[in-house]
């Protein structure tokens, strides 16, 4: 959501006249519905609650807004100020707005300027018109409209990012989910953080965790919502390309809607390439992911012909050469960017090796213009192969090994091993050990490219022994068996003196009864059990107890630490703190906390949210996204779906059936009370 700031009278103010004008209503009546119009966030200085340099935050906050309303319409020197700041520092998205009638004309400075006129007397007559002009200034492609930048068109607009501090523990809220592979937790991140504002710092750093933690599907989302506000950010464009590619490899996709893929992919890097303003470190980027793009294109265009023969002639054709133009212009423009470099080395050879064969003349316009390339192409693969060489060593020497680029150079310098070295076991050991801890996801690229110079017939049984002696040591584990989640929610135990009674404690033994029933009736050894509830006195804690009896384990999941959770809940019920603290305390039971204190963390203060409900939102994201095969939401509850307080079972039940594909079992807590 992109943000607004109004400068502006605060209170009543009067003209040069004596007349007077209510701006909190101009601001109630039009600025506001206006803004709503438009889906922007924002407010004036009122939205700064922290103690601290007023003017720094106002600086900051007319620095970082995507639009500004200043109302004119009165002479005061704090809003004609903060106007001058603003011109001064963005080049667009100013819109002015002047009440009428009044006795005080537009200052000589701003002459020239456009400005929405409204009737003072009846502001709200004029919301659909200001809304209008906001949504025009939002998709104006007009260079400017500060004064400022009018006069001096080389002036440098300042860039907000730099200025703009994402919180502390944001950013270790992100690192806690990454740690976990939590995508459903970054997803109600990349949710929480629109309207903040940091949005913009935010949504980068969970849309990058999201890639990271392979949920595609999420990053795109995180990165397009970013586009979406400001469609030439560099960053954006650049995910975007990579995470339509990555899905337009997507078999289970249909042909037209993976040929779309790619089209989006290519687009977003004209976007970037067609930016002059850009460094060479995001052209060459750029340039990389279009050659990795014709290579995704070329690949479909020979991968059905029948045999090794037909597969050459087929790879011969522009896009090949296309691509490794591409990575090749992409790693001129950065050396020490390794990856375009292994990428024109591998097309490079490709290129090479089937130079030799009959159909090579047919993709050039002469012989002499194909006799010509090769020549060059034999020259020029040398060179990039020492260059490659030398980028990936001075990268394994400046990186630390717990980076992860540090993982993907050790990868990269066995790839450049299999294109160049003569020895078959200096090869296959560079790969063994590289992929000794890895996992399946870290093998899929290294491997696809194998099987790509198998496909083409280059170094053949190379690459198949290769592909052998690693996934022999990938394939050790065992089988894997379909995931099924389940969900818990269930009622708390009766307060002392509760005026209707729900759980009765005498009814414990026969609630926990009904819970270990139903665990038996929804589960099987022969699916993966991944168990996620909260920790409350009541059903919560007699389900886990009643999994572990089971030999199920499950996951606690608390909306803050397990001290200020207990502090909050267990307030009279000491035994049932102590079982609490039992579990929590089983060292081969996961423990994840939310928030890092009690109630909401810092940065999402101010919001009007409930930790409680906020709580099992996150709770079912990560069910919605764990990738498994089955989930399950088990209810111990009385069917009512108002609950008496925020963030109960009802809400929770509410989130399955919104969801759409969680199947829900209900265990009717009225048994109880038969």
């Amino acid at each position: 959501m992109a943000r607004a700031f109004i400068i502006r009278p605060f209170g009543t103010k009067q003209d040069s006249s004596g007349k007077e004008v209510s701006f909190e209503r101009v601001h109630r009546e039009l600025i506001k519905p206006a803004l709503e119009a438009n889906d922007l966030a924002g407010d004036t200085t009122g939205e700064i609650v922290e103690a601290g340099n007023i003017r720094e935050d106002i600086f900051q906050l007319i620095l970082e807004a995507d639009l500004v309303v200043c109302d004119i319409t009165v002479h005061n020197a704090n809003v004609f100020y903060e106007l001058g700041i603003r011109h001064a520092l963005r080049k667009k998205r100013t819109v002015l707005i002047k009440g009428d009638p009044t006795n005080d004309r537009t200052p000589f400075d701003l002459l020239t300027d456009r400005y929405l006129a409204y009737d003072i007397g009846e502001p709200a007559k004029s919301k659909d018109a200001l809304a209008k002009a906001i949504k025009a200034s939002i998709a104006a492609e007009r260079a400017t409209d500060s004064p400022i930048f009018q006069m001096i068109p080389a002036l440098a607009e300042a860039d907000p990012e730099r200025l703009q501090i994402v919180p502390a523990d944001f950013q270790e809220e992100v690192r806690r989910a990454v740690k976990v592979r939590a995508k459903g937790w970054l997803r109600l991140l990349a949710d929480e953080v629109q309207g903040q504002r940091f949005e913009r710092s935010g949504l980068k750093l969970t849309g990058k965790a999201q890639w990271d933690a392979k949920d595609y599907d999420g990053a795109r989302e995180s990165w397009e919502r970013m586009r979406t506000m400001y469609p030439d950010d560099v960053a954006a464009n650049l995910a975007l390309a990579s995470i339509y590619e990555r899905q337009a490899r997507d078999e289970s996709r249909s042909r037209d809607e993976r040929a779309d893929l790619l089209v989006r992919s290519n687009q977003a890097i004209e976007r970037v390439l067609a930016d002059r303003s850009v460094t060479r470190r995001d052209t060459a980027e750029a340039l990389a992911l279009k050659g990795r793009n014709q290579k995704t294109h070329w690949r479909v265009g020979f991968q059905t012909a029948g045999s090794l023969g037909e597969r050459r002639l087929a790879a011969l054709g522009h896009s090949l050469i296309e691509s490794y133009e591409s990575y090749r212009d992409a790693f001129s423009q950065d050396l020490n960017h390794f990856y375009p470099g292994l990428g024109a080395l591998q097309m490079g050879s490709i290129l090479l090796d089937l130079s030799v064969e009959d159909g090579w003349k047919d993709v050039f316009r002469d012989d002499r213009a194909a006799e010509n390339y090769r020549t060059e192409l034999a020259e020029m693969v040398p060179y990039v192969r020492d260059a490659v060489r030398l980028s990936v060593r001075a990268a394994l020497e400046k990186l630390e090994k717990s980076d992860p680029d540090y993982r993907w150079a050790k990868i990269s310098e066995a790839d450049v091993l299999f294109l160049v070295d003569e020895s078959e076991k200096r090869v296959l050991r560079a790969y063994e050990d590289v992929f000794a801890d890895s996992s399946p996801f870290d093998w899929d690229a290294t491997r696809g490219q194998l099987m790509l110079y198998a496909d083409v017939g280059l170094k053949p049984d190379r690459a198949r022994a290769v592909i052998q002696v690693v996934e022999k040591s990938l394939t050790q584990s065992e089988p894997r068996r379909p995931t099924h989640v389940v969900v818990f929610a269930g009622h708390q135990i009766d307060e002392p003196l509760r005026a209707e009674s729900r759980f009765p404690a005498d009814k414990e033994a026969q609630a926990r009864t009904l819970i270990t029933a139903a665990m038996k009736q929804i589960f099987d050894d022969k699916q993966e059990f991944v168990g996620l509830g909260s920790a409350s006195p009541g059903a919560d804690i007699l389900w886990h107890e009643a999994c572990n009896d089971l030999g199920l384990k499950t996951m606690v999941c608390l909306p803050m630490p397990p001290k200020d959770h207990a502090r909050a809940v267990f307030k009279g019920y000491d035994t049932w703190r102590s079982r609490f603290l039992d579990l929590v305390g089983d060292k081969k039971r996961q423990v994840l906390t939310l928030s890092d204190r009690e109630g909401l963390p810092k940065w999402l203060e101010g919001r009007g949210i409930d930790p409680w409900v906020r709580g099992n939102e996150w709770v079912m994201k990560m069910a919605l996204t764990w990738g498994a095969d089955k989930i399950t939401l088990l209810a111990f509850w009385d069917g009512r779906e108002q609950g008496v307080g925020k963030g109960g079972t009802a809400q929770v039940v509410q989130l399955a059936r919104d969801a759409g594909n969680v199947r829900i079992v209900s265990i009717d807590s009225r048994q109880l009370l038969a």
